[in-house]
């Protein structure tokens, strides 16, 4: 009894079991077709969440920006909020840049 990864959720499983505990899929009728169209499903779900989270924290950054240009009172913390976003949009906008690339990088292997 060996274990292996499950091609749709990618859990550990026991290379006996019919269905996957986790995910349900039925192991019995895989192909190498459906596990590789599994597994490009499952890279198109992970870059797309990638996006989402830079689109994000694009909104983040530019609200921070807008906020900080149209508040008058320099003390009060909204500034300090306006900041804040600024520098949490941009971090957060660099850090998926990073991702993305390494994800493209990965299914090019």
């Amino acid at each position: 009894m060996a274990i292996m990864k499950c091609p749709q959720c990618g859990k550990s499983i026991s290379d006996k079991q019919q269905v996957c505990p986790h995910c349900e899929l039925d192991m019995t009728n895989l192909t190498e077709e459906k596990i590789h169209s599994l597994s490009k499903i499952k890279s198109l779900k992970y870059n797309q969440s990638l996006q989402t989270h830079q689109f994000i924290a694009t909104l983040l950054f530019l609200a921070g920006c807008f906020s900080y240009y149209n508040i008058e009172d320099k003390a009060s913390p909204q500034f300090v909020a306006a900041q804040a976003s600024i520098l949490v949009g941009f971090i957060w906008y660099v850090v998926n840049r990073f991702r993305i690339i390494w994800a493209k990088r990965s299914l090019k292997k």
